[in-house]
C-alpha cells in the first residue's frame, strides 16, 4: 500500500471529475488517499471518502509551505492538471503522475510537467499537432481512452438535466464578474423552453452558483443542485435528455451513457473549440453555438489567456443582446420538441466514437499507476 496525495486544478469540475473517476479504482488497490485542493475541486472531493482532505489553494504562493508539508508525507503525487503541486513534489523528490485531459489544448507545457514519472494523456480531441510538438520531450508518455466514471444502467426517469459544469474557474473567470452565463442561460431556458412533459428538471453546477440561481429563479420549477460526482453520473445516465455546456467530462459521459444531449453555447475557450470539433465530426446533431449568431472566433494558435478573453468578450455581447437570447431560446425549444428526430443519431455516433478511442481509460490509468508504484518498491 502506498501513500498517495491527489490534487486537481481549481478549474470548474473537469480536472476533479477526471481525478475522482481514477480514485475509485485506486481505492480498490487499498492505497492511502489524501486530497489537497480548493474551490470547485474541493466541492466534489469533499463528497468522496478520501482518508484525509486538506483545504488549500495550491495556486496561492502563500500555501507553498503547507503544500510541501502535505506532499512530504506522500509516496506519490497524482495531479489532474495542477501545476504547483507537481513542482513541489519534484522538488521533494517524490514520484509524480500527471493526468492531462486537455493535451490538445496547450500552447506550452512546463518543464516540471514534462519530467513527471508518468504522463497520462486522455484521447478524445485531435491532438496530433501537440503530439508532434511535445511527445518526444515527455519523459513517460502514456495515452489512454476517455477517462469515464462507472455508471449503472437501468430505466430512464421522466426528467431533464441541465449542467453548466462548475460554472467558473477562479483564476480565469468568475461568474457574476467576468461572465453571467449561468444566470443568463437559465433565464433563456426557463422562459423559452417548454418543460411541461417532464416530472423534474435539474440544474446542476457549483455550490455558489446554485445558491444564486435558487434565489433568482425561486418562482421556477427547476431544482438547483450541486451533485456529488457519483450522484451526477447517476442523474445523467437516467435522464431522458440533458442540456450541457460542451465540456469534456459531461460530453464523454453523455456519449458513454447514450443519453440524448443538446449542447448549449460554450462558456469558455476550450468548450468553444470542443464544440467546433464535435460539430465537425457529426457528434452534435443538436447544438447551439455562439458562432451561429455572432462572428466566428478563430482560437487555434492563440495564447490561452488571450483566447479566454476573446470568448468572454463575445459572451458579454450575448448576455447584453435580448434578441440573440430569444433566438437561442427558440432554437433550444425546437431541439427539445424534435428530440425524436436527432436522438438516435447522437446515441449511435457518440457511442461508436467513444469505443473507437479504446474504451474507458480509467482502468488503464489505475493499472499504470500501480505498475510505477510496484517498480519503485511500493505495493
Amino acid at each position: 500500500m502506498a501513500k498517495l496525495v491527489l490534487t486537481a486544478e481549481n478549474f470548474a469540475f473537469g480536472p476533479i471529475g477526471k481525478l475522482l473517476d481514477i480514485v475509485d479504482l485506486l481505492k480498490k488497490q487499498k492505497h492511502e488517499l489524501t486530497f489537497a485542493g480548493f474551490g470547485t475541486s474541493l466541492q466534489l472531493a469533499k463528497n468522496y471518502p478520501f482518508d484525509t482532505i486538506y483545504e488549500i489553494d495550491t495556486d496561492n504562493p502563500e500555501s507553498n509551505s503547507k503544500l510541501e508539508e502535505i506532499i512530504s508525507r506522500a509516496d506519490m503525487l497524482i495531479s489532474s492538471m495542477d501545476i504547483p503541486s507537481i513542482k513541489v513534489a519534484q522538488r521533494l523528490g517524490k514520484l509524480t503522475t500527471w493526468i492531462d485531459c486537455l493535451f490538445w489544448f496547450w500552447d506550452s507545457i512546463p518543464e516540471e510537467v514534462l519530467n513527471v514519472d508518468l504522463y497520462i494523456i486522455e484521447c478524445l480531441m485531435d491532438d496530433r499537432n501537440n503530439e508532434k510538438k511535445f511527445a518526444n520531450k515527455i519523459k513517460n508518455f502514456f495515452k489512454v481512452g476517455p477517462i469515464i466514471g462507472k455508471m449503472n444502467g437501468g430505466s430512464r426517469k421522466n426528467q431533464a438535466l441541465i449542467s453548466y459544469g462548475g460554472g467558473e474557474a477562479h483564476y480565469w473567470y468568475k461568474e457574476g464578474c467576468d461572465t453571467n452565463y449561468p444566470s443568463v442561460m437559465t433565464n433563456i431556458l426557463f422562459k423559452n423552453v417548454d418543460w411541461n412533459k417532464f416530472d423534474k428538471v435539474i440544474v446542476a453546477t457549483s455550490e455558489r452558483i446554485v445558491k444564486e440561481l435558487s434565489k433568482k429563479f425561486s418562482n421556477s420549477s427547476f431544482e438547483f443542485k450541486t451533485l456529488a460526482h457519483d450522484k451526477f453520473l447517476d442523474e445523467l445516465s437516467h435522464s431522458e435528455v440533458i442540456l450541457i455546456t460542451p465540456g469534456l467530462v459531461t460530453t464523454e459521459l453523455s456519449f458513454e451513457s447514450e443519453t440524448p444531449t443538446i449542447f448549449l453555447p460554450p462558456s469558455n475557450n476550450s468548450q468553444y473549440l470542443q464544440l467546433d470539433q464535435f460539430i465537425k465530426y457529426d457528434l452534435a446533431p443538436a447544438h447551439v453555438h455562439l458562432s451561429d449568431f455572432l462572428p466566428r472566433l478563430e482560437l487555434k494558435g492563440i495564447p490561452l489567456r488571450d483566447s479566454s478573453q476573446m470568448v468572454l468578450k463575445q459572451l458579454k455581447e450575448f448576455e447584453q443582446s435580448f434578441k440573440i437570447q430569444k433566438l437561442v431560446g427558440d432554437r433550444l425549444n425546437k431541439l427539445m420538441q424534435e428530440k425524436d428526430k436527432w436522438s438516435n443519431e447522437f446515441i449511435s455516433k457518440g457511442k461508436k466514437f467513444i469505443d473507437s478511442l479504446g474504451g474507458n481509460g480509467a482502468y488503464a490509468t489505475a493499472d499504470k499507476i500501480k505498475q510505477i508504484l510496484t517498480l519503485n518498491g511500493f505495493h
